[in-house]
């Protein structure tokens, strides 16, 4: 990734980080997973990509069991 694209990478992340507060938080994981299965699609196999979507899979994961059973 070349500085530029570093850039707008960057540039987009603060825009995120910025407008997130109006987001529900149980709606991050699906927003992070599309994102980095988007970028993976176009980008290829990157390691920031990858982690993003095991990390966001994972975060899903752990959100469906606290749904299916809860603890009170």
């Amino acid at each position: 990734m070349g500085p530029g694209a570093s850039f707008a990478l960057f540039l987009t992340s603060l825009f995120v980080g910025s407008e997130g507060s109006r987001i529900e938080p149980r709606s991050y994981p699906p927003v992070i997973l599309i994102g980095s299965l988007v970028s993976l699609s176009l980008l290829g196999p990157t390691s920031i990509g990858f982690g993003l979507c095991m990390g966001s899979g994972w975060v899903l994961l752990n959100q469906v069991a606290d749904r299916a059973f809860p603890l009170q």
